[in-house]
């Protein structure tokens, strides 16, 4: 059954002159249980705000897991390009830190999560040995739309946590064969769920008889499984 939550609006601080918005996903019993936190990280240029990091976000809180969304500098700033990749690193970090704070409410297990561009910088700070019991990946950025060639798959070589990729059939960033071939060369243990006409985003192809309904619910069905299998909280 799902939990009434609470939802806290936070300001995560990531310089001494750069803070941004971030939401709390509580659930109503919290802290208890295995005490697990979930951080997810927005794609380009949506925020926080887009509808399937909401609806993930609501979802897994609604299940018992502390939830953290928040903004990267640039959809603060009104702007439609991506910040520099150190400024990406430094602030979903700081989240991660927002979350941790305080030991008496903080989760004791952590999942990292994110769509697209917050998919590729979860990958990237756990590479670089930020501690994580697992790391989520939604509509993974593998290759350029059109050029499935041009693989971007380095640090995904560099992490030894478990990895769950939850990729639409029809998303032009990741072609399903492209990255099936790359986790065959990762070390850390990975699934990988493809969601049927679904695209980049997790919005549906034109032609197709399923609901975004039915993508939200088979979405949060494989991101909870495996947050629960990562971190032994069955």
């Amino acid at each position: 059954m799902n939990e009434v939550i609470k939802q806290e609006h936070v300001k995560i601080g990531v310089t001494p002159d750069i803070s941004v918005a971030g939401v709390q996903g509580i659930p109503a019993w919290w802290p208890s249980g295995h005490r697990v936190g979930v951080v997810i990280a927005h794609d380009t240029p949506e925020g926080m705000e887009h509808e399937a990091v909401v609806a993930l976000h609501q979802g897994l809180a609604e299940r018992g897991f502390l939830t953290l969304r928040f903004n990267f500098p640039f959809v603060e700033q009104g702007k439609k390009r991506p910040d520099p990749v150190p400024i990406l690193e430094r602030t979903y970090r700081a989240a991660v830190t927002s979350l941790l704070q305080d030991p008496q409410t903080g989760p004791a297990r952590l999942i990292l999560a994110g769509f697209g561009l917050g998919a590729t910088t979860a990958a990237q700070v756990v590479s670089q040995g930020m501690i994580a019991d697992g790391v989520v990946s939604l509509g993974f950025p593998l290759h350029p739309s059109g050029k499935p060639n041009q693989l971007r798959a380095e640090p995904l070589f560099r992490i030894i946590s478990p990895m769950l990729f939850v990729q639409g059939s029809r998303d032009a960033y990741c072609r399903v064969d492209r990255l099936e071939g790359v986790l065959r060369r990762v070390g850390a243990p990975t699934k990988l769920q493809v969601i049927e006409d679904a695209d980049h985003e997790f919005g549906l192809i034109r032609r197709t008889n399923r609901t975004i309904e039915e993508i939200r619910t088979e979405t949060l069905n494989a991101v909870e499984a495996f947050v629960r299998q990562a971190t032994g909280s069955h």
